[in-house]
C-alpha cells in the first residue's frame, strides 16, 4: 500500500476535499450505472476521471515498451465509489436494498460482502460461470473510518467458476482435481487486512477474493465513528458536509489491459456538470512526480505504508510476528482464535469461514495500518463455487 498526497491535505486548508466527497455521493446514486469507464488514452473530463487515470498510470506505463507491452486503445480504468453508511434515499445500497436486507444484520450495510472483481455482465450472459478479472484491483481510502479491506488468495477458474487452489509461486489447480506440480503446500491461504486511512492506496491481484467485513471492528465502533457534533446555528449544508466526512468512502479502480468489460461506459455526459472540474486541485498530483535522479517516486507529504504484523494460523493456534517497532506486544489470550463466517455476495449458499485472532487485528484500526495473514491449513469456502 502507498500513501497518496491526499494524506497531506486537511479539510480546513483544502475545500476541494469536501467537493471530492460530494462528487462521490453523486456518483453513488442508485439511478446511475454501478461502475464507469475511462479509456487509458482519454482526456479526463472531471476530477474523479483524473484520479482514475492517475491510478491507472501509477501501475501502468503511459507508453508501451519492450518491458511492458499493452494496447492503450483497448485498455483503461473501471471506476466507482462505495459509501457506508449509504446516503438515505439516494445512495446505491439504500435504494436497491430489499426489505429483507433492512430487517437483518446485513454486512453490506456497513461493509462490503466477499466477492471477486470481474466482468459482471459477461458472467451473467454466460450463465454465471465466466469470471474474467481485471489485472489489478485497487482501493483508495478517502476517509479514516469504517471496516478494513480483507483480501484472500482464493480464486475461481475463469471458465467454470469452480474454486481453485493457489499454489503460491506455481500457479493454481482445481480443488480436488489433478496435480499442480512443484514443491509447495497448496492448502496454504495467504491474505491481509488493510484498515482505512485517508489517502492510503491499496492494490492487489485482480483475481483475489476480497471484502470489507464490518464485524472485524469492535461492536459499536462504526456507529461511534459516524457520529459528529452539530451546533444549533449550523445550517443543512454544513451538516451535510460533516455527514460526508463521517462515512467510509472509498474510490475503487480496476485496471484492465487489452480488454474492456461489457456495458461499462463513461460517466454520462449529461451529468458531467454536476462533478468537480479536472483542475479543482490545481497542479496537485495524487502520487507525486518521478525523480530522474534516483528513479524513485517522491510523494509531497506522502509515504509508503508498511505491514506492521504477520499472523500465522496453524493447527488451531495463532503466532503473531511483529514486523516493525510500531507493533504492540500481545499476550496469549489476545491471540485466541475466533471462527468468523461471512456470506458471499454472489450466492445465498456460499460462505467464507476463517479462524483469526480478532484482538491483534483490531489493534491496528486507529493507526490505519496493515496486517499480513497466513492460514497454513487453508480457508474454507462452502457452496456451489460458481
Amino acid at each position: 500500500a502507498t500513501m497518496t498526497n491526499i494524506s497531506s491535505l486537511d479539510y480546513e486548508s483544502c475545500e476541494a476535499l469536501d467537493d471530492l466527497l460530494f462528487d462521490c455521493e453523486i456518483t453513488d446514486c442508485g439511478l446511475l450505472p454501478r461502475t464507469f469507464w475511462v479509456p487509458a488514452t482519454a482526456e479526463p473530463r472531471c476530477y474523479l476521471e483524473k484520479m482514475a487515470l492517475e491510478i491507472f498510470h501509477h501501475h501502468v506505463p503511459k507508453s508501451p515498451s519492450s518491458n511492458f507491452f499493452y494496447d492503450p486503445d483497448t485498455s483503461g480504468a473501471e471506476w466507482w465509489v462505495q459509501l457506508r453508511p449509504s446516503p438515505p434515499g439516494t445512495g446505491r445500497y439504500s435504494m436497491l436494498a430489499s426489505d429483507d436486507d433492512n430487517d437483518k444484520d446485513d454486512m453490506a450495510k456497513s461493509g462490503i460482502s466477499f466477492h471477486w472483481d470481474k466482468d459482471e455482465d459477461l458472467r451473467i450472459m454466460c450463465g454465471g460461470s465466466m469470471y474474467i478479472h481485471p489485472h489489478i484491483s485497487t482501493v483508495t481510502y478517502l476517509t479514516d473510518l469504517g471496516a478494513p479491506t480483507m483480501v484472500l488468495t482464493k480464486r475461481v477458474d475463469p471458465f467454470t467458476g469452480e474454486y481453485v487452489k493457489v499454489n503460491h509461486g506455481y500457479g493454481a489447480k482445481h480443488e480436488g482435481k489433478g496435480d499442480g506440480g512443484g514443491d509447495h503446500d497448496e492448502n496454504v491461504t495467504e491474505g491481509f487486512v488493510s484498515w482505512p486511512k485517508r489517502g492510503k492506496h491499496l492494490s492487489f491481484d485482480g483475481r483475489y477474493l476480497h471484502a470489507a467485513p464490518s464485524d472485524l471492528m469492535e461492536d459499536g465502533m462504526f456507529e461511534k465513528q459516524c457520529k459528529f457534533e452539530s451546533r444549533d446555528d449550523m445550517d443543512e449544508k454544513e451538516k451535510k458536509v460533516l455527514q460526508r466526512r463521517h462515512r467510509r468512502v472509498t474510490f475503487l479502480v480496476n485496471i484492465w489491459l487489452n480488454y474492456k468489460p461489457f456495458n461499462v461506459n463513461p460517466f454520462p455526459e449529461t451529468m458531467m456538470n454536476k462533478l468537480s472540474d479536472v483542475d479543482i486541485m490545481g497542479e496537485f498530483s495524487l502520487f507525486g512526480k518521478l525523480d530522474n535522479t534516483d528513479n524513485k517516486r517522491h510523494c509531497n507529504g506522502g509515504e509508503c505504508t508498511v505491514t506492521d504484523e504477520k499472523i500465522t494460523i496453524s493447527q488451531g493456534k495463532a503466532v503473531v510476528e511483529a514486523l516493525n517497532e510500531k507493533s504492540s506486544s500481545i499476550n496469549d489470550n489476545d491471540a485466541l482464535l475466533t471462527t468468523m463466517t461471512w456470506p458471499m455476495g454472489c450466492g445465498d449458499d456460499e460462505k467464507v469461514q476463517v479462524s483469526i485472532p480478532v484482538k491483534p487485528i483490531r489493534n491496528h484500526c486507529k493507526m490505519g495500518s496493515n496486517v499480513a495473514l497466513v492460514w497454513k491449513d487453508g480457508v474454507d469456502l462452502t457452496g456451489s463455487g460458481n
